[in-house]
């Protein structure tokens, strides 16, 4: 309703801006007779503050002339009031504000109602005999006693430990120390070659008998092998 009366106001104001007066027709009544204009007045509002509507309407005719004023509150808290007249002339209306716009933020408050409390439901307790089994009894279960076959000891032969030759330690002439008498210092020179190069002789004829004593050993050894060993007692 009040976006319709908003509207309306609008309309009527462009129509009596723009559309040139024209002289209202009169038209014969429908029983032939013309009447004249009767006046009237009325007057209504509405003021619901838990929906926020608050508007009204007021308008009063003599039979030639209309005078009125409606008003709405808005949304952003303005009121709008139009004054308008109408008369052969035409509409002319006059809108004003009146308030300042605010757009406060809305808050909805909701009415506290106790909280429902309620008795638990008392339902009688069933009483069951509890049921009584047999106890089940079982016999233990006899399985054989396991055998396993048995298997004679292996006896493995045995073998004469092997004897080897045993060799004379070898024994080598000692010879003495030869001794030389003190002369000059070239003789002495001479003197002292003579033993060092005596005993070099010496040391390379030991080394001469060590190697052909140690190869008759081998040659003798040589023969000398290890008794076979037999499987057939295996």
């Amino acid at each position: 309703m009040k976006q319709f009366v908003i509207i309306a106001a609008l309309v009527a104001l462009a129509l009596a801006s723009d559309r040139p007066y024209y002289p209202k027709p009169a038209y014969p009544a429908a029983d032939g007779y013309d009447y004249a204009p009767m006046p009237y007045s009325f007057d209504w509002a509405v003021l619901d503050q838990a929906s926020y509507n608050d508007f009204g309407h007021k308008e009063t005719s003599d039979g030639k002339v209309v005078t009125g004023t409606y008003y709405v509150v808005l949304p952003d808290g303005r009121r709008q009031v139009v004054t308008y007249k109408a008369d052969d002339y035409g509409y002319v209306a006059d809108v004003k504000y009146e308030g300042e716009a605010s757009y406060p933020e809305y808050k909805p408050s909701y009415p506290a109602y106790p909280k429902p409390a309620y008795a638990p439901p008392a339902y009688p307790k069933p009483t069951y005999a509890a049921p009584a089994y047999p106890k089940p009894t079982y016999a233990p279960p006899a399985y054989p006693k396991a055998s396993y076959p048995s298997y004679p000891r292996p006896s493995y032969p045995t073998y004469p430990r092997p004897a080897y030759p045993s060799y004379p330690r070898p024994s080598y002439p000692s010879y003495p120390k030869p001794s030389y008498p003190v002369s000059t210092t070239t003789e002495a020179v001479t003197e002292t070659a003579a033993p060092v190069l005596k005993e070099a002789e010496e040391a390379v004829e030991a080394v001469a008998v060590t190697e052909a004593v140690s190869e008759a050993a081998v040659a003798v050894a040589e023969p000398i092998a290890e008794p076979e060993t037999s499987t057939d007692a295996v």
